[in-house]
């Protein structure tokens, strides 16, 4: 049985695998998945890194109770629970808004920041030109997670985000597909009803403070929003790389393993991380 650490209102599932010793890198897990999402990238870097990966809080082995909490807070909790003094994060979408708030709120803890077609905190879509198709998916999806329609949820976010609103089921490998529907399935708690508590000064006004190695990965294929969220990004964070997946949307690194592992192992080596 893998390890729990408590915090308030919650148990927190987590792995943590390679040598103490080793530089370590911390995984965290997209909306639309757990972190089982990781299985390629934490059985490789666990070689020569400590690795460590959780399910954030409402989703996976992680359950809770409906009660105000911090993501970054949790995070740091899951940090200690492992005895990571200082790490690099890998967080894909929601999970690299929870890396980018932690690598603020606690610098002294984040030594690197790969962030996975991720939205600042604080970052407003007022403007945003959404294609008519995204906003017909965003609508079924609300329309489903209402009426708790696990099959239609399951199928609409999968095309929203896993697919990309401009693609199809038949323009991607099938055991993508497969794995995106295994992922999503019973990743979020139906009856989590916390509140998670956004950080005092957003994200999105501090991009200039953040002073680590950091890597911007999106996909071509990704959301309108998570596009443009990546250009301010990688414009905004001091030094920040912009890394492109023609070929993928929201979870690059779930679609495109082994390209992935590759660049980020890359970034760590040439970061000294």
């Amino acid at each position: 049985m893998p390890p729990l650490v408590s915090v308030p209102g919650a148990t927190l599932g987590f792995d943590a695998a390679g040598a103490p010793a080793s530089p370590a890198v911390t995984f965290i897990h997209a909306g639309v998945a757990t972190r089982a999402m990781w299985d390629p990238q934490f059985a490789d870097l666990s070689s020569d890194h400590r690795v460590v990966r959780y399910d954030t809080r409402g989703y996976g082995e992680s359950p809770g109770e409906s009660v105000p909490y911090s993501e970054v807070d949790d995070l740091i909790r899951v940090l200690d629970a492992a005895d990571i003094e200082r790490t690099v994060l890998v967080g894909a979408s929601r999970g690299g808004r929870f890396a980018l708030d932690a690598a603020l709120a606690h610098p002294d803890r984040v030594t690197g920041l790969v962030t996975i077609g991720s939205n600042p905190s604080g970052m407003s879509d007022d403007g945003i030109d959404y294609s008519p198709r995204e906003r017909e998916l965003e609508a079924a999806i609300d329309a489903a997670s209402a009426a708790e329609d696990l099959d239609a949820l399951v199928r609409t976010e999968v095309q929203l985000w896993d697919l990309g609103p401009d693609r199809d089921v038949d323009d991607v490998d099938p055991a993508f597909v497969e794995r995106a529907i295994e992922l999503n399935v019973g990743a979020a708690h139906w009856d989590f009803a916390g509140t998670a508590t956004p950080p005092a000064r957003p994200a999105i006004d501090r991009l200039g403070e953040l002073a680590v190695p950091t890597l911007v990965v999106i996909g071509d294929h990704d959301v309108t929003d998570a596009k443009v969220a990546a250009a301010l990004l990688s414009g905004g964070i001091p030094g920040a790389e912009e890394v492109h997946f023609p070929d993928s949307a929201h979870l690059p690194s779930v679609e495109h393993p082994e390209r992935f592992t590759a660049i980020l192992r890359d970034f760590l080596a040439r970061n000294g991380l």
